[in-house]
Formats: structure tokens, sequence, C-alpha cells
């Protein structure tokens, strides 16, 4: 952005800044606040021993994860396979220069010595370390195609977790699996949150992208179970809902939830779709720009948060 712009859309680190430091860990969280971002974005996965813990897959990550000093290779331990103690073994503070994700961020400073933490070690960093208004943007992390059973024990985990907890006034809940959402708003409705949703051309059974599909591909993938009822929209399918697109159905079933936030791909969000959901009373956020121009777009189009691997840029 040009000098001396004003900027109104929160800058929040994805993963704790992902292009920059070792997404998900707190010496990356330490980091964000220490340059000045409003928030972090992470993801939330239960152990075995029903501990939560901050990390993105539900795998452990052979691009970034080492034992004894070797990266460990597939296929990986679930993390819901693995205890606390047993997750301390594993260091994810450096990416394997021969992996695909180094080629991504090559720019990603390595810090030794990183581990798995556990959401109450963040909370108790973000307590001690940043300013009273850094949001914590937090995702609930399940398998988005499983059954409700999963999804059901992560929210109650996370409820129990928040009572009492100092973070709590910091946190804004997100998350594709929309049956943890209204699972945890049913027990704290006042809760700040968005409903996240993939790329609509990826849910979109009738995209005109749908033609080029290879079998097996991701998108061809969500389009499937998207068209047939994906266990992801739980009780709030956006077939159920009436408009003149996909996109549009999808924003009348976050409303028909009572959802109060868009937590959206950045692609998605245009003029028209910022329009519609102002009409549905629905705030605004994006996943994941990384480029300036788009930021100051967006926050051009009014967004609440920008969630970016480079929050250096949008500072």
């Amino acid at each position: 952005m040009p000098p001396n712009t004003a900027r109104n859309a929160l800058n929040i680190a994805h993963r704790g800044g992902a292009d920059l430091w070792p997404e998900n860990t707190l010496e990356a969280f330490a980091k964000s606040i220490d340059i000045g971002a409003d928030g972090i974005e992470f993801d939330i996965q239960l152990t075995r021993d029903n501990k939560m813990v901050v990390h993105h897959d539900a795998t452990l990550n052979p691009d970034a994860t080492r034992r004894d000093g070797h990266y460990i290779t597939r296929p990986t331990p679930r993390i819901d396979e693995l205890t606390l103690a047993e997750l301390a073994a594993y260091d994810v503070g450096r990416l394997d220069p021969e992996s695909p994700t180094w080629r991504r961020r090559s720019q990603q400073q390595p810090i030794d010595g990183c581990r798995i933490a556990e959401f109450s070690a963040l909370c108790h960093l973000v307590e001690d370390s940043a300013s009273a208004n850094f949001r914590l943007y937090t995702e609930l992390k399940s398998d988005m195609a499983g059954g409700p059973e999963a999804a059901d024990r992560l929210a109650d985990a996370f409820i129990a977790a928040l009572q009492d907890n100092p973070s709590l006034p910091r946190i804004t809940l997100v998350s594709f699996d929309w049956r943890c959402l209204t699972r945890v708003l049913q027990a704290m409705p006042d809760l700040p949150h968005a409903f996240t949703t993939l790329e609509f051309a990826a849910t979109d059974p009738d995209h005109p992208s749908a033609v080029d599909d290879v079998a097996g591909k991701y998108p061809c993938l969500a389009r499937r179970a998207s068209a047939n009822g994906a266990p992801w929209w739980g009780a709030y399918d956006w077939r159920d809902q009436q408009g003149d697109s996909h996109g549009e159905r999808v924003l009348q079933a976050i409303a028909a939830a009572g959802g109060r936030g868009w937590f959206a791909d950045w692609r998605d969000i245009t003029p028209e779709t910022m329009q519609l959901a102002t009409s549905l009373g629905l705030s605004v956020s994006a996943w994941t720009v990384n480029k300036p121009a788009d930021m100051a777009k967006l926050d051009g189009l009014g967004v609440e948060a920008l969630i970016t691997d480079r929050p250096d840029l949008w500072l």
C-alpha cells in the first residue's frame, strides 16, 4: 500500500505467518505479536488423550516434522493416534528443503526446536505478551467428510476449554465443519464466529469448470459431496436455500444457521457477495490473501479481517 494509506481490515497472521515462520508454533505466534499483527489464525486438533493442540493437518506433516534429527516419512501418524507426550518427540521448526512445502514457502525462517503446542499454552502466551485487543481466529479442524461423533467431541472439548479462560474475549471461532460451529454456538451463542467456506467453484456441482475435473481431484470430490449433501454442511445444506447462484444459496444457509460471519476464500469476495452478506447481517473475513494489491482491494470492499501468510506486507 502507498505510505500513510489507512487500512481498516484486521491483519490476521495465518497459522502465525506461515510464509515467514514455522506454522502453528508458539514461536511464530510470538513473532506475529512482536511485528504488530492484529491477531493470529490457527488450527485445533485433539490428541488421543483428548488434549487440544495446535496443528493443521490430521496427520503429522512429513515436509516439516523431524524426529531424532530426521524427517519422518509417509504414512505419518494421525494427531488423534498420539498422546500429548508422544507429540513432544517431534520438531516442527524447519522445512525439508527437498519438499513441495519448502518450494512454496522458501522464505520461511527455520526455528529449530519448535514443538506442537497445546491450545492452553497459546492462550498463556497471548495473555502474557499481546495487547488487549489481539484477536484469536480459532479454527476447529475436524474430518469434514466423516461422521458427527468426532466433530461433536472436538466441539465439546473446545467448550470445556473456554470455561474461565481469560482468552475467551479474544476468540473468533471459525470452521469448515459447520457441525462444530453450531454445536459450540448452542452452548455459547454470543461467541464471535464466522462460517468458513471452500471456494464456491469447489463446491458448486454446476460450476463450468466441473467438466474439466479429473477423477480423484479435490474439487471434484468436494463437488460430488456437495451435490449429495456433504456432511460438513450439517443441518444447513445450501440445497435447501433459495438463490440465483450456488454462492448465494451458501450465504443464505449461513444466515439460516444463525451465523453472524462469513469466512470466505478471498476469491469469492466481490462487490456483489459483499452486498449480499451485508444484507444478511454477515461480517466478512478473507482467507488466505498474500498479495498487497488483493489486500487493498478487499479492504476497500469492507472486509473485517484479512488472513494472510505475510502479515508483514499488510503492516
